[in-house]
């Protein structure tokens, strides 16, 4: 008897991810001995072939068919899933799988979901197909120690953080995205296909985390089996479902507070590394292939598309109208009072500014002049010649402001200067600087004490207006960088000559661990939320060009950096990206970032007024994980 042909259905426009795991299936496939091709054109009909639809959500999602369309299409397919349960993709999923005689999950968790759901089942074990493999008969060195390829999560994103003391001073890739938009291809760090494959091939180890506490485990398989195929070693944490694979010889399993002394334990130990790598390999290229699994699914398929018997329940769900998109809430977001909000805000700003003028009056009559400011240099100061020059703000941090000068102190690699402007501090501020260069009179550092609150803006241009490099490191009073941040910033400008700066992940502590700054430069992003720090290194020439920080009514308070970003963004310039933690970023209860975001929604629609050309959300609303 002749097979029938395979069609491998998948959204054109859809996540990349999706596409590579289509790609797989087709390979797998063709490798069984079956002519097998990717569609992305059109819907599945019956003709004959055996249809499978890589993730039904994105599928008939980005399509504008008719309901009726798309349950004649279902019929003759089968749909493969490819989301973790209890997420709005797995739900979403569910309702075009209605009609199809087989669903199928590549996660055992999955399938066990689905066929609660009252559907007919199975599960399709992923494994390796040869196009995967990047390693075998490569001379390219793995220069790469440790590789974390994932969406941007809080856990995830706490659980890294703790990392960043074992991975400051090791080549790290870190390499995050963002959930609020799809992921088609081109965004900053993330890869598929044969580019992926090169980057785990070049990798030591790969770090896997959980999306979520309540994941329960959930193996992801795709990752892993893409990972092992290029014989990179797999670090994850305790998971479930991963048979015929075994834990502590095919992949290490630890916990989030054991991750860190495992992680060394591989990469210190090469043999130990290897020779998982290798029985990895093995695994899922020459034991438990995927054209294996492929061959029995097909099998599957056939049957059941042949017998099309579909339960009665199931018909009568079929007739429920298609939801193409996660349900709105009921009632808009509940945001009171807000001709209130707007009236409190312009009052904090206008008290601001009234206290900023009575300084500079009294400025006026005790120096003679309303922006006054007091000068002092350490004796290295004069000759030095600067690559980098560090600015430090600060405002009321004579409890922090000495650990930031000191971070910056043991700065390695690099020629450097620090620039403190002293924004009229009303504690010790200046006096735990001065102590400072008197106890590090070989640092290049120069204060410059303001008489009067110029306010955050008004303080850095002053503070880039001193600096004599032509790249200007931006640092706030209370946050940190390691050794090695201005020698591989400035490396990333010398790499990336167009770029307009260079900023890295931050690994955010004290109040709420996690990270900041872990995504690439990419404007949409930036239009959701602004989630790169303010701690960067930007051109001289950039800043010069754009004015500086802007200090005028029409910036919202407290978002200085953000409008910065978005101004050079409408310009056509953009940031590098270095995908390791290298600075630390002091998460505090309260801040003046804090009182801004009360008044969030009415600050960004500002925004969207001044720079109306860029790719704004189409809902207008800010995420909820917006921050400045």
């Amino acid at each position: 008897m002749t097979s029938a042909d395979v069609n491998v259905f998948v959204a054109e426009r859809g996540n990349g991810f999706m596409r590579d795991i289509a790609a797989w299936i087709t390979e797998a496939a063709a490798e069984g001995g079956r002519t097998a091709r990717l569609v992305h054109d059109r819907l599945p009909e019956a003709d004959g072939s055996t249809n499978l639809v890589v993730a039904p959500h994105e599928f008939y999602v980005l399509r504008d068919d008719t309901d009726r369309e798309v349950r004649a299409a279902a019929r003759c397919s089968v749909p493969i899933c490819t989301e973790q349960p209890g997420t709005p993709w797995f739900n979403l999923s569910l309702g075009f799988c209605i009609g199809s005689p087989l669903v199928v999950d590549i996660n055992a968790t999955g399938a066990a979901a689905i066929a609660a759901e009252g559907f007919t089942a199975h599960r399709l074990r992923l494994g390796a197909v040869p196009s995967m493999d990047h390693a075998t008969g490569s001379t390219t060195a793995r220069d790469i120690d440790v590789l974390f390829l994932g969406g941007v999560t809080d856990r995830r994103s706490r659980i890294l953080a703790g990392l960043a003391p074992v991975l400051w001073d090791r080549r790290a890739e870190l390499r995050l995205f963002r959930f609020a938009r799809p992921i088609e291809g081109g965004e900053p760090g993330v890869v598929f296909g044969a580019d992926k494959y090169d980057l785990l091939a070049r990798s030591k180890v790969l770090v896997n985390l959980h999306r979520s506490d309540d994941s329960d485990g959930y193996f992801e398989w795709a990752r892993m089996v893409e990972t092992m195929a290029n014989r990179c070693a797999v670090l994850t944490e305790p998971s479930s479902g991963f048979e015929p694979l075994q834990s502590g010889v095919h992949f290490v399993e630890a916990a989030p507070d054991a991750l860190a002394p495992a992680l060394l334990d591989l990469l210190d130990v090469d043999e130990q590394r290897t020779r998982m790598a290798d029985a990895a390999h093995a695994a899922v290229l020459r034991d438990h292939p995927l054209a294996t699994e492929v061959s029995d699914l097909l099998d599957h398929a056939e049957q059941a598309l042949a017998g099309s018997s579909v339960s009665v329940s199931m018909r009568l769900a079929a007739r429920r109208r298609i939801v193409r998109t996660h349900r709105p809430p009921l009632l808009a977001e509940f945001r009171p009072n807000g001709e209130l909000r707007r009236r409190l805000y312009r009052a904090l700003v206008d008290e601001a500014r009234h206290r900023r003028s009575i300084g500079r009056a009294r400025a006026l009559v005790e120096h003679g002049d309303e922006n006054h400011v007091e000068r002092f240099e350490t004796p290295a100061y004069a000759t030095a010649q600067p690559e980098v020059s560090v600015i430090v703000t600060l405002h009321d941090y004579a409890d922090l402001v000495g650990e930031t000068l000191t971070s910056i102190r043991a700065s390695t690699d690099v020629a450097f200067e620090i620039v403190v402007v002293d924004d009229h501090s009303r504690d010790a501020s200046c006096e735990v600087v001065t102590s400072f260069m008197d106890a590090n009179a070989d640092v290049p550092i120069v204060l410059l004490a303001s008489s009067v609150n110029r306010g955050l803006p008004a303080a850095r241009n002053l503070a880039v207006a001193a600096c004599r490099a032509g790249r200007v490191m931006v640092m706030d009073a209370d946050n940190l960088v390691y050794p090695t941040c201005l020698r591989q910033l400035s490396d990333a400008l010398d790499a990336n000559p167009d770029a307009a700066l260079a900023y890295s992940t931050l690994e955010a502590f004290g109040a709420q661990a996690g990270l900041r700054s872990e995504s690439g430069w990419h404007v949409p992003w930036l239009c959701d939320a602004n989630y790169i720090d303010a701690q960067a290194m930007i051109r001289r020439a950039t800043l010069d060009r754009h004015g500086g920080y802007r200090s005028d009514a029409d910036v919202p308070f407290g978002w200085e950096d953000w409008d910065l970003w978005l101004r050079l963004a409408v310009a056509g310039e953009h940031g590098v990206h270095v995908a390791q933690m290298l600075g630390r970023y002091r998460t505090q209860h309260e801040s003046m970032i804090a009182t801004t975001n009360l008044f969030a929604q009415e600050l960004r629609a500002m925004l969207v007024g001044q720079y109306p050309t860029l790719p704004w959300p189409e809902h207008g609303t800010l995420p909820e994980n917006a921050r400045s």
